[in-house]
């Protein structure tokens, strides 16, 4: 076994060990005798993201791209360590960039679309997310941060239709039907808010949100004070 193998090997034993830092250090030694080996710095710049060492793993995705700018992953990468940098607009940049040559990579618009929606601009996070959709019809997570963004921008009949698709499949996803409930308190269905205030409390007593929510509309804390009509 040659040396960048042994060194490759104890830091995935390490790694798997939950030792971190360890692992950081033995690929470190590793490309300090062979620098241009990308997926051993793509790894480390994961360790680092894992480590919390945003900096770092922004650093050695940033060395891995400057050599080989289309390597999706890094940019990947890239761009979830921007976003957790608060760099929202990089992040962007880099997730549309990944957009733009390789569409199937259809979490880089899930990616593109919470950093939109973390700078408030709820349109382009709406695109994102459509794309999303468009690329996996079946993205349960895309429909779901769909409605979310279309809830925050008022759009409150176009995220009852995303969240009713959502329940079709798992009618007991408890932030589903509580976010439901919000948006027909958005467009001023009071009988459904309850409705679905209720299912959230039977799939999880301890809701404290949907339970003060409940309590405002009904004035009390039976579950079952109001009959309302089947959906």
């Amino acid at each position: 076994m040659s040396e960048l193998e042994k060194l490759r090997q104890e830091a995935l034993e390490f790694e798997m060990q939950g030792k971190i830092s360890l692992a950081i250090k033995k690929l470190t030694q590793a490309l300090e005798e062979v620098p241009d080996q990308f997926d051993l710095r793509v790894k480390l710049g994961e360790l680092y993201y894992v480590l919390g060492d945003i900096k770092n793993s922004i650093n050695e995705f940033e060395t891995v791209i400057k050599s080989k700018p289309d390597y999706t992953f890094a940019l990947y990468r890239l761009g979830i360590s921007y976003f957790r940098a608060t760099r929202f607009i990089d992040a962007i940049k880099m997730f549309h960039h990944i957009n733009s040559i390789e569409p199937e990579l259809y979490m880089s618009s899930y990616w593109e679309g919470l950093a939109h929606y973390h700078r408030g601009q709820f349109q382009q996070s709406i695109e994102a997310y459509r794309r999303l959709t468009e690329h996996s019809p079946n993205s349960t997570l895309g429909y779901y941060q769909l409605a979310i963004v279309y809830k925050a921008s008022g759009k409150y009949e176009e995220a009852i239709d995303c969240l009713r698709e959502i329940l079709k499949e798992d009618p007991k996803i408890v932030s589903a039907n509580y976010h439901l409930a919000l948006a027909y308190l958005g467009v001023d269905n009071q009988d459904y808010a309850i409705k679905y205030l209720k299912k959230v409390l039977e799939l999880d007593p301890e809701h404290v949100d949907a339970r003060q929510k409940l309590r405002m509309l009904t004035d009390s804390d039976d579950l079952y004070t109001f009959e309302v009509p089947p959906l």
